[in-house]
């Protein structure tokens, strides 16, 4: 099998359901305390947003500002969706082998493992930066990682399940956190000037703007050459 070196755990059946259920049962008691701790209109809000991170192309960068200008508390959108992250990881870490065998899961496994081998062949510098690569891809919203995509390139790139996992962690919380309260001081900067506001946030587009290029376009062309 194609992905033969990623899918070398068998465990007893009592372990494989286990594993399959716990993640779940995260995710639903995550949901059950947000609704029962939140107004049914904060609670709806919340979960769209979370749902919006699952599917692509929303990221931290977008649901967590979101979240926090509809009014939910900034460390609850933080935690909300790190906890996503999380929770994909106990899954994808654990259940991968099940996850490419279902109908649905198992083509966007597929496309997913499919752009981790791009990346990891594209991106030399992750295998040389192991822990801390898997953080980073967590962690930056310009690379478009989460639990998912960060789990299946830890897999493909040999590390322990435990490291993937505590990388995924750290990742999750450093950007969950950082975008918040980043969020957080450019709204109070437009509370206190709007005009101090807008450079401190033209700053940050002229900064993104300018990551995105050179990682598109500068680093792309670079990798052809490389390989030749």
């Amino acid at each position: 099998m194609v992905y033969a070196e990623i899918l070398h755990d068998h465990p007893p059946l009592l372990v494989r359901i286990l594993k399959l259920s716990i993640p779940v049962a995260i995710a639903v008691i995550q949901l059950v305390l947000l609704s029962y701790f939140m107004d049914p209109a904060s609670f709806l809000i919340i979960l769209g947003l979370m749902t919006a991170y699952v599917l692509p192309p929303a990221g931290k960068e977008t649901v967590i500002p979101a979240g926090i200008a509809l009014g939910i508390p900034w460390w609850l959108i933080a935690v909300s969706i790190m906890m996503i992250d999380i929770e994909t990881a106990l899954f994808m870490g654990w259940n991968f082998e099940i996850g490419l065998k279902l109908p649905l899961l198992g083509s966007i496994v597929e496309s997913f493992i499919q752009k981790a081998r791009e990346f990891i062949r594209e991106n030399p510098w992750i295998k040389k930066l192991y822990f801390t690569g898997i953080v980073i891809l967590v962690m930056v919203p310009v690379l478009g990682s989460g639990g998912i995509r960060g789990s299946i390139i830890g897999q493909l790139l040999g590390m322990e399940k435990k490291q993937v996992f505590l990388a995924i962690i750290t990742g999750a919380f450093i950007g969950c956190f950082g975008i918040a309260l980043g969020t957080l001081f450019l709204r109070e900067l437009f509370l206190q000037s709007f005009l101090l506001g807008t450079i401190a946030l033209a700053i940050l587009m002229v900064a993104f703007i300018s990551g995105w290029y050179y990682w598109k376009f500068y680093h792309k062309r670079s990798s052809p050459k490389k390989a030749g």
